[in-house]
């Protein structure tokens, strides 16, 4: 009895327990079709709501992967609704927790999404280097799991950056990953599709079109049996009308988009490959309008946003109020000073004006004195013809008495007819006078509107050529900076992509102690050039307090990134020489790491050069509260070191090549190290040399130290 009572007791705690589970079941699949439905809507509360709901059912379903999914897309939606920051702090704590719990696939996803907010960032390197972090330890950990979600994203960021062969590439990757569920393969074949009608270089059309239509038909095949389309179907849809010459077909299917910019950008292609080049400049010229204004929008949204973020900051922290504050009054001598030039350039242009007018002033008075001395020239003329006619009457008179009266008609005949040219002519000269008035108060006129006009364009070239200035003087410019120690040799160069720009470097001697940084903002243009002037103004204030760099990028990275909604950061190397112990000290932050050249045997011998090894950081101002990890390297003296940022190894000539790590390290190998300047110089020479024509589409920076013993 005891028994059966046993076995009866079992078989309910089973029962209960499957309903349980069953309910739990039920429970998750409801709430992620509600994620997946508020995902594409714009309410934040009520998503990371659902979300954090789905977390927790999925947690008690035993649910691993739905639980991280949902954590990864809390991330994702954060980024998306320019909450970046707040997007990669998700992240990392799904990170942490995953490793935590020894959660594989935790770690796979969370990589996965820290990779995309970074592609939502423009930090395309870091964006890579994470992605195939993610598709590495997929194939390491998780053999039996497909690693398409990353190398897909890998191939899209490829199809936009024009590496055609490197998409094609991870594209038939992703289609060999175990487990492939069909909206993958089709993703896979619609970006093959997209890179295949532009063409490859070594294809004439007739291929391209058999290339694309031999794709088109997979791609039908693998959609007809999924039941559904993805996001690519009207681009290809268009490429395919344009490869078949149907281009009203294309037309209309690009007025289809719901986007304005997808409109103009798919039109203007349609009318370049149709040979409309007038249509499709037209297009041309509205989508980078609107571009544009989207732009202007996006950089006054984020200087107001960062202004905000700088007073909330002075509230907060007594400390960091004293030094905003102190900033603060060396922009306004700085805005002084600008001003102060403004006036000067004013009144030299009044004083230009004024010239031009005495100038005008003048010249009608010539004008004026050459129609006086004219009349005087007639008024001697006739009075020369009346003295001759009177001497020649006087001796007509003498002579012939009886033509006296002969004479004296032609006399006055000859007066008459004189007086009548006289009028004429003064008619004449009154004629002449009041068109050249009429002229000149024409000409007036528009020399006017054309100096109105050359002032504006002479006045925002002038602003931004001081805003550079201004910019150039926050980096050193003098070198040999320290001629006082013939143990120091330093040079940098800085080039800016745009008129002003986001990279910097500083160096400063105090005492023994040899402190330098070189750094590289996020962006480009106005809103990187003052994030730049933040970043080099604090590291020389929080360096001179003779903190280690390891603490300079902590304090560095608490200033910048409370409430840096934006999401912009800044990858930065600060070091500390300490030449009397002859110690390098230390701090990477998300920058490319320095070269050094080992010691040399003699001036003529080849150095052997190499990257630093050096330990992983975050960039400064990602997020706060973060502890920074410093080094040291004993031996720095006759060492020389070579920094830069990605504008080097990132610059790409008219084919899109870039200039590589490895060329770097060919570069400097090519002749013995001489001194910090012939080393920028030697590399300035050979960037020049591979860029050729190519618009320079980056910042460039580079610094050369070396501390002889």
């Amino acid at each position: 009895m005891r028994l059966f009572c046993k076995i009866l007791l079992a078989l309910c705690l089973l029962t209960l327990q499957v309903h349980a589970q069953r309910s739990a079941a039920d429970e998750v699949k409801r709430l992620q079709a509600r994620m997946y439905k508020l995902y594409a809507g714009h309410d934040y509360d009520l998503f990371m709501s659902v979300t954090d709901s789905l977390k927790e059912a999925a947690e008690k379903a035993g649910d691993e992967r739905v639980f991280y999914r949902a954590w990864g897309n809390q991330a994702l939606f954060s980024s998306n609704r320019s909450r970046r920051n707040r997007g990669m702090q998700i992240a990392k704590a799904m990170q942490e927790h995953a490793s935590a719990h020894n959660s594989k696939w935790g770690v796979y996803t969370s990589t996965h999404v820290s990779a995309h907010i970074y592609m939502e960032m423009g930090s395309t390197a870091i964006a890579r280097h994470e992605f195939q972090k993610a598709i590495d330890f997929a194939h390491e950990y998780l053999p039996g799991e497909s690693a398409a979600t990353s190398l897909l994203e890998l191939a899209k960021m490829e199809m936009v950056a024009q590496h055609k062969l490197l998409c094609l590439e991870y594209c038939e990757l992703a289609m060999k990953e175990p487990g492939l569920n069909p909206l993958h393969r089709l993703n896979a074949l619609s970006i093959k599709c997209l890179v295949l009608a532009r063409g490859l270089s070594n294809r004439t059309k007739e291929e391209t079109k058999a290339d694309f239509n031999k794709v088109w038909q997979e791609r039908e095949r693998v959609r007809q049996a999924y039941g559904r389309d993805d996001i690519y179907s009207r681009r290809i849809e268009i490429w395919k009308h344009i490869l078949d010459e149907d281009y009203d077909a294309a037309i209309d299917e690009a007025r289809k988009f719901e986007s304005e910019t997808g409109q103009l950008e798919f039109q203007r292609i349609v009318y370049y490959m149709k040979g409309d080049y007038r249509n499709a400049y037209s297009l041309l010229w509205k989508h980078e309008r609107m571009i544009d204004s989207i732009q202007a929008g996006r950089n006054a949204h984020l200087l107001a946003e960062m202004s905000s973020a700088m007073d909330v900051s002075r509230l907060e922290n007594e400390q960091k109020e004293l030094r905003l504050r102190n900033q603060a009054l060396r922009l306004e001598n700085m805005a002084s000073e600008l001003e102060q030039q403004r006036l000067k350039g004013e009144a030299m242009d009044l004083s230009l004006k004024n010239k031009e007018v005495e100038l005008q002033n003048a010249s009608v008075k010539q004008k004026n004195d050459s129609l006086e001395k004219y009349n005087k020239d007639l008024q001697i003329s006739e009075y020369e013809s009346k003295m001759a006619a009177h001497e020649s009457a006087e001796q007509t008179r003498r002579v012939f008495l009886t033509m006296a009266a002969i004479l004296a008609a032609l006399v006055f005949a000859a007066l008459a007819f004189t007086l009548w040219r006289r009028v004429r002519h003064e008619q004449q000269l009154k004629q002449i006078n009041s068109q050249l008035t009429e002229a000149n108060t024409n000409l007036k006129t528009a020399y006017d509107k054309l100096e109105e006009t050359t002032a504006a364009k002479e006045r925002i070239e002038s602003e931004l050529r001081i805003a550079r200035s201004i910019q150039m003087g926050m980096v050193p410019s003098t070198f040999p900076p320290f001629p006082e120690r013939s143990d120091i040799d330093i040079f940098a160069s800085l080039e800016s992509a745009k008129e002003v720009g986001g990279d910097l470097y500083d160096f400063f001697l105090n005492d023994d102690k040899l402190y330098f940084c070189i750094g590289d903002v996020s962006g480009k243009g106005i809103p990187a050039s003052l994030f730049m002037s933040v970043v080099i103004n604090m590291f020389r204030m929080v360096a001179k307090e003779g903190l280690p760099p390891e603490h300079i990028a902590t304090k560095l990275n608490e200033a910048v990134s409370e409430n840096n909604e934006n999401g912009m950061f800044c990858t930065m190397f600060i070091a500390e020489i300490d030449l009397k112990a002859d110690m390098l000290y230390f701090c990477n932050a998300g920058h490319n790491p320095p070269v050094i050249l080992d010691r040399q045997l003699s001036p003529q011998s080849q150095a052997a050069l190499q990257y630093m090894d050096l330990e992983p950081n975050a960039p400064i101002g990602l997020w706060p509260e973060l502890e920074f990890t410093g080094q040291s390297l004993s031996g720095i003296k006759g060492r020389p070191l070579f920094l830069y940022t990605d504008g080097l190894s990132e610059a790409e000539n008219s084919s899109q090549q870039q200039f590589g790590d490895d060329r770097i390290l060919e570069v400097l190998a090519s002749q013995p190290f001489r001194d910090a300047r012939s080393a920028v110089e030697l590399m300035k020479s050979a960037i020049e040399v591979h860029v050729g024509d190519a618009e320079q589409s980056d910042d460039l920076t580079m610094l050369c130290i070396n501390c002889s013993a």
